[in-house]
């Protein structure tokens, strides 16, 4: 059997392509795909600790303190004192950081209209189911 035959290939090659296509088109805006990730998850979650952010984005607390500390570099996000919990940092998007937001936006969005019309059927329903189910086993 060839290698290629295998989904786990397939779907890994797929993904990596996504991923650069979404650097690509980020690029401008000085973030990567996965930095994105952390700001759309702030723009609806502004003030959340670090472990939230991880287990949103699925990614490991020390790769997103990388990011955080990237983000924050760039002036899209600010660590603040939990004023419940002064061991604590809540991370803030900043009004550049929500800038960047709605300037990516589109982008994302229209990408992702164009993976659900490759859909057979436009069956996203389906599709969505499927990779919940693929999720679930790993």
């Amino acid at each position: 059997m060839d290698f290629a035959d295998f989904f786990c290939f397939r779907l890994g090659a797929i993904s990596r392509k996504m991923m650069r296509y979404y650097n690509n088109k980020l690029a401008p805006y000085g973030i990567t795909i996965v930095q994105s990730w952390v700001l759309f998850y702030l723009s609806t979650h502004n003030g959340s600790s670090l472990k939230d952010i991880a287990a949103a984005v699925q990614l490991d607390s020390p790769v997103v303190t990388g990011l955080i500390d990237r983000l924050e570099k760039e002036g899209l996000v600010v660590r603040e004192e939990d004023p419940e919990d002064r061991r604590s940092l809540k991370i803030c998007l900043t009004p550049r950081g929500r800038e960047v937001v709605a300037e990516i936006t589109p982008v994302v969005v229209e990408y992702n209209q164009r993976i659900r019309s490759i859909v057979p059927g436009n069956d996203s329903p389906a599709f969505e189911r499927a990779l919940e189910a693929l999720e679930r086993e790993l």
